[in-house]
């Protein structure tokens, strides 16, 4: 009898076990049943201008039982990782495709034609259920050009407080304007950090118009441990066509406070724009120097 219940309890096991085996996952060991991946770009060149996107289409040979998750990764080309972001892909279990998108980052700068090359890979999964190759796609970024004009100023950067604690400098309060000949006010920017003001040709009539940046306030930005002289940075820009910038820092500081501190320097009544259809000039009123033309 109790040979029969040892028997009976190994035949329990032993299904115990097979069962288990069937509903596990298996492992894709041999290299031939692995998927072979490849990638193409739905675009060859593409125009930065209005920031579009376009996508990369990831393969397999053939589908697998695991969900498996792609990244992009520059590896050549003369762009910057600023020029444009990238998505990642899932291709999911069982099957063969899925797409990432690729966005073009629009800016002002002038700049040529530059090139790209991505590397499209799965890190992270394992050895069992990798896949095989690492493609690459290859696309050119054209440069845009506008006949905006753009009037920017950015003076962010990290400080620290006396105990320590770091702060950005956009909680100081600046803000930007333009003046037309009567001294109204045409058009500003006053929540930003970076301030920003885009002219499009015949948003403003032909003439001279006064480019005024202003400290406004410091309520409510934490001070410094020591005073700052905030690092402010004019951009004048005719997108993809010319740009300028004028490096103010030194010109305020987290002390002496902005207009509403009563400082007598808080707006720098120094640049005048000329405009003349979709050509701009700026000059420097103190010194008749050009400073910037497009």
């Amino acid at each position: 009898m109790k040979n029969i219940i040892y028997i009976l309890s190994l035949l329990v096991i032993s299904t115990c076990f097979l069962g288990c085996d069937e509903n596990d996952l298996s492992p894709v060991i041999d290299e031939s049943a692995k998927p072979s991946v490849s990638a193409t770009s739905s675009v060859t060149s593409i125009s930065e201008s209005g920031s579009p996107t376009f996508t990369v289409t990831i393969n397999f040979d053939k589908p697998i039982k695991t969900t498996t998750s792609f990244i992009a990764t520059q590896i050549g080309g003369s762009a910057s990782e600023n020029d444009f972001s990238a998505s990642s892909a899932v291709v999911p279990a069982y099957a063969k495709s899925a797409t990432m998108d690729i966005t073009i980052n629009d800016d002002i700068f002038v700049e040529g034609s530059e090139s790209v090359d991505l590397q499209i890979s799965a890190p992270g999964i394992s050895d069992s259920y990798e896949v095989i190759g690492t493609p690459t796609v290859s696309f050119n970024i054209e440069n845009s050009v506008s006949n905006d004009f753009i009037f920017k100023m950015d003076w962010d950067a990290i400080y620290t407080d006396s105990d320590g604690d770091e702060h950005h400098l956009c909680d100081y309060d600046f803000d930007i304007e333009i003046y037309d000949a009567a001294d109204d006010v045409v058009a500003a920017s006053y929540s930003s950090c970076p301030e920003e003001i885009r002219l499009s040709p015949g948003d403003l009539p032909d003439g001279d118009y006064s480019l005024t940046p202003t400290f406004w306030s410091s309520t409510g930005a934490v001070p410094p441990a020591e005073p700052i002289n905030i690092p402010a940075i004019l951009t004048f820009a005719k997108p993809g066509v010319a740009l300028e910038t004028i490096d103010l820092t030194g010109t305020w500081d987290t002390e002496t406070g902005g207009f509403q501190q009563s400082n007598p320097n808080a707006s720098l009544f120094k640049y005048t724009l000329t405009i003349s259809g979709s050509s701009y000039i700026v000059t420097d009123s103190d010194t008749g120097t050009i400073v910037f033309q497009g």
